[in-house]
């Protein structure tokens, strides 16, 4: 059986996400990369969770440019 969702915001069926790449902070720190999903149609954010495939990147390293 396939689980159907709804946006909690505008209560269309959620049959696809997107997913965007965010940094975790605490107190001001970086301490590690996530992945958000948000809604398609209304941009809210469903949920956040570890990206397990990210690797560390070093401090003095510049972040990478978007494309």
């Amino acid at each position: 059986m396939i689980n159907l969702a709804e946006c909690p915001k505008c209560n269309n069926r959620v049959l696809h996400v997107r997913i965007e790449s965010a940094v975790a902070t605490v107190d001001e720190e970086s301490k590690g990369r996530c992945l958000t999903f948000s809604c398609i149609h209304c941009n809210t954010l469903l949920g956040v969770q570890m990206d397990q495939r990210s690797r560390p990147r070093r401090r003095n390293e510049a972040a990478p440019q978007p494309n």
